[in-house]
Formats: C-alpha cells, structure tokens, sequence
C-alpha cells in the first residue's frame, strides 16, 4: 500500500475525562495526581475531496490546537484511511 501525504487542520479538540490516567500512587481528592487522553479532529483533502479523521492522543503528548496544521498519511486510493502525524510533537 502507498501513502501520500497532505496537510491538514485541527477542527476540534476534547478531553476524555471518563478516561482517567492515575500518576499517583496515593492521591488526595479524585482529581489529584491524574491525566487524561484527548481526541482531535482533522479536516484534510485528498484525491478532490474532504475528509474528516479522528485521533487519539496519549496523555503524555500535549494536544494540538484548533486551526494548528498537521501532516496527514493517506492510502492511495482510499484516502478514507489516515493516520494523523502528531506524535511527534510536543511532550508534557
């Protein structure tokens, strides 16, 4: 399978919070000493047309931005199918 590669724009970004990450061992009130993971979505074009992706990103990796470009893979062919490059970002 090839990948292209397009750019795209964040649309949205959210929290998980029913996704909570614990970084303590023994914490003082439910928020203490936790992480959540986060959901962006990205509207890129590929092949004449728009898409939409979702990813999920870890709680270590500090969320982009609305209206932040990011690179995004595409299969060709099926550029439905997309991994958002993120990850390689900013770090908490």
């Amino acid at each position: 399978m090839k990948l292209n590669r397009t750019t795209g724009t964040v649309t949205g970004v959210s929290k998980m919070w029913w996704i909570k990450v614990k970084l303590k061992a023994v914490r003082v009130d439910p928020s203490d000493g936790v992480a959540f993971p986060h959901k962006a979505e990205v509207r890129y074009e590929a092949e004449g047309k728009e898409y939409t992706a979702k990813v999920y990103l870890p709680w270590r990796l500090i969320p982009p931005e609305v209206g932040d470009e990011v690179g995004v893979l595409y299969a060709e062919g099926r550029p439905q199918l997309s991994f958002i490059d993120c990850f390689g970002g900013r770090r908490k």
